[in-house]
């Protein structure tokens, strides 16, 4: 087994592996993150739903923590009444309000962090119900640029971290914060002179913590980013299975695979090995502190007469001050790791908001219509901009059939997203209706357009369900009306259990042309007034395009439909052709027109016909 060098740099573990060093620059620019502000801001806002239970929580927690300040008092007084000669009935009074005060303090402490606890996990559910949904309603081309990994990766990861943290750490900084406070007051009302200890001691503690912060935090990001690369890599290995075994290429994925994971662990010991540095230096305070209580106590005795009881309530409390500093500088690792989830997953929570509408725009009509719509992608090797949809106007009517048509790479997809309202042109405005969907309400959108791929998913649970997913209060009389429209009513009777048969994973595996099927019938049940179809007919053979081609036609019916067309059979039927080449409308018109034009439709058609 190889051994890992925890002192080689990011760049020496990643060394020529070209597309792990890709997948990790990738991953530090994909989803947003939150800055520190903006999740406090968020944080507050969470508690503040929460008030009454927070202030309540608050209490107990400060009631703890002064029921441990006034401990060193009464154990102070105990000192004294020996000290003085006085009777054991007054010791055995002070001890029982020692005993008293302690067992108040244990079930305080015990209930404010049931307390804290209770309400982190409220907190917590809601984020990651929050994070799920923001993930699941990123936009279709954000998830294709930054694949699922980074998404993965904060659902998964970054709520596990913040899980921990709210059942252990926050209650025990919360606590240990009330507790420092509370001691430092209490010292201060004890003696002003013990404040010089104070003044002396914490600055130090706070020195060594910003130490530690500076350089821990750059690494925790970039840990966090090498957790999301790592996911992604993993998903990809195992997504390709079958294509890296049939070009047996199992060590270099492996050892792609292994680069991601040994860039997050060296990352992680570097952390590690800054908390060794941290510990060493804190004993030099600790050190410090003890020597001056004695140092003081012995002059405040001796010198200025104060009470022995007194000396030994400003040792205890100065003792007592080294667990919770301590075990604060100690979580300061877990609270960078902590912060950094929270802001992975603040950062995805505000920044893409599906639910808050641009504006109150809401189609009219099943009209469609394009102002100098472009498009282009920014390149990872030198910044570059790559154009891959020169401007366009385009007005396509209520009800009209518009087919895309052209080589690979000529833009048809791009200009299909964008029309469908998937994607967001860099420049010009799509229209649908006569509302900007720049400005329109996002779920009238969605209901009013909807788009289908040649990748279709089956979800798991019935087939009935899946059906469901488009309309949740559809009758069976509906469904079996869906299925029938798209010819797939045939096989879906032939099943065990009929609507009620489980498909998808560890269902009952349906073909590709079933999957399309069913994602058409899905439209059926939908109804939109806009339909896009995106070369949902094309990896089929021909049996089944044949199939798939009525199915397309005859859910477009009656709508604005735009067909993405691999096949030209499908193009024949449309109401007007689009032929697209470079990110360019080159021609456009009836089949028979552009036929007749005898240009580039008309040798795509000769070809496709011979």
């Amino acid at each position: 087994m190889s051994t890992i060098d925890w002192n080689r740099s990011v760049e020496e573990v990643l060394g020529d592996d070209t597309t792990a060093q890709r997948q990790l620059h990738e991953h530090a620019q994909l989803l947003p993150i939150a800055s520190g502000g903006q999740a406090a801001r968020y944080m507050l806002a969470r508690l503040g739903e929460h008030r009454w239970f927070t202030l309540l929580t608050l209490l107990i927690t400060i009631g703890s923590a002064v029921a441990a300040a006034i401990l060193p008092r009464l154990i102070g007084a105990a000192v004294d009444v020996v000290d003085s000669g006085g009777t054991s009935a007054a010791v055995w009074t002070l001890g029982a309000q020692i005993v008293a005060v302690g067992a108040v303090q244990a079930v305080l402490m015990a209930v404010g962090w049931t307390m804290i606890s209770t309400l982190g996990q409220r907190i917590l559910a809601d984020m990651r119900e929050q994070v799920i949904d923001r993930a699941l309603d990123l936009p279709a081309q954000s998830m294709e640029q930054t694949g699922i990994g980074d998404a993965l990766s904060r659902v998964a990861d970054d709520v596990d971290v913040a899980a921990r943290a709210v059942n252990n750490l926050v209650p025990n900084l919360i606590q240990l914060g009330f507790l420092v406070v509370v001691t430092l007051a209490g010292m201060a009302t004890l003696s002003p002179y013990l404040l010089l200890m104070v003044v002396v001691i914490v600055p130090m503690y706070v020195l060594a913590a910003r130490w530690y912060l500076r350089r821990t935090a750059p690494l925790y990001r970039k840990e966090r980013v090498a957790m999301g690369a790592r996911a992604q890599g993993l998903l990809s290995a195992i997504h390709g299975i079958p294509t890296v075994n049939a070009y047996g290429i199992e060590r270099r994925e492996t050892r792609h695979v292994a680069v991601l994971s040994e860039t997050a662990a060296v990352l992680n010991m570097r952390v590690m090995s800054l908390v060794g540095k941290m510990v060493a230096l804190i004993n030099i305070p600790e050190s410090i502190a003890l020597l001056s209580v004695m140092v003081i106590g012995f002059a405040m005795v001796h010198q200025a007469g104060a009470p022995l009881g007194l000396v030994t309530a400003a040792a205890i409390y100065l003792v007592s001050l080294f667990w919770p500093m301590l075990a604060f500088i100690f979580n300061l690792d877990d609270v960078q790791s902590a912060g950094a989830s929270l802001s992975r997953m603040v950062g995805v929570i505000t920044s893409i908001d599906p639910a808050a509408s641009p504006g109150p725009q809401v189609p009219q009509d099943a009209s469609i219509r394009l102002e100098q719509v472009s498009h282009s992608y920014t390149t990872d090797e030198d910044g570059q901009e790559r154009v891959v949809l020169h401007p366009i106007d385009l007005d396509i009517a209520a009800g009209e059939t518009v087919a895309l048509v052209g080589a690979s790479g000529a833009g048809k997809s791009t200009l299909a997203s964008i029309i469908t309202g998937t994607l967001t042109p860099r420049h010009g405005r799509v229209l649908h209706g006569g509302a900007d969907l720049a400005r329109a309400d996002i779920e009238a959108v969605r209901s009013h357009a909807s788009i289908v791929s040649q990748d279709v998913h089956v979800f798991r649970g019935t087939l009935a369900e899946d059906l469901k997913l488009a309309r949740p209060l559809a009758t069976e009389k509906e469904l079996w009306a869906a299925l029938r429209t798209v010819e797939a009513d045939a096989w879906a009777e032939r099943l065990p259990k009929g609507l009620d048969t489980e498909v998808g994973e560890k269902g009952e595996r349906l073909s590709a042309e079933q999957s399309q099927q069913l994602a058409l019938a899905r439209i059926a049940l939908q109804d939109p007034a806009v339909l896009v179809l995106d070369e949902a007919t094309a990896d089929e053979g021909s049996s089944g395009a044949r199939v798939l081609e009525r199915a397309a036609l005859a859910v477009a019916a009656g709508r604005t439909t735009v067909i993405v067309a691999h096949r030209l059979s499908q193009a024949k039927e449309a109401d007007r052709i689009l032929v697209m080449a470079e990110g360019r409308v080159v021609e456009q018109g009836p089949h028979e027109h552009l036929v007749a034009l005898d240009g580039v439709y008309a040798r795509l058609w000769e070809a496709w016909s011979s």
